[in-house]
């Protein structure tokens, strides 16, 4: 599976924030998945970015991680899919597996 996350821009007032974001979304992705392969994809009109490269069969964990480590908001790939109708199902699937995997995120 591929994904693209998008921190921010490379220019500006919130260029120090876009730059954590990619420095601690990669010590975090790389701790649950320690195989993940992240490719820069920086560039000077979209900002800071990674794509995001995992076997197929770590899909549904890291989709869970998205939600449960309140990244799915600078993913390209979850953006699409909770646009889409057909995704419905597979969203509520993830966010549920979220809850389980990732608890602490939804204390209230």
């Amino acid at each position: 599976m591929m994904d693209l996350m998008y921190f921010g821009y490379s220019f500006g007032e919130e260029e120090a924030e876009a730059r954590q974001y990619k420095f601690d979304f990669a010590k975090e992705v790389k701790e649950k998945f320690p195989n993940v392969v992240l490719r820069n994809a920086d560039d000077e009109i979209k900002g800071y970015r990674y794509e995001v490269h995992l076997d197929d069969s770590e899909t549904e964990n890291y989709n869970s991680f998205l939600f449960g480590r309140g990244w799915h908001e600078l993913s390209l790939t979850m953006q699409i899919d909770m646009m889409s109708g057909e995704k419905r199902d597979d969203i509520k699937r993830w966010i549920e597996l979220a809850r389980q995997q990732y608890p602490e995120a939804f204390k209230k």
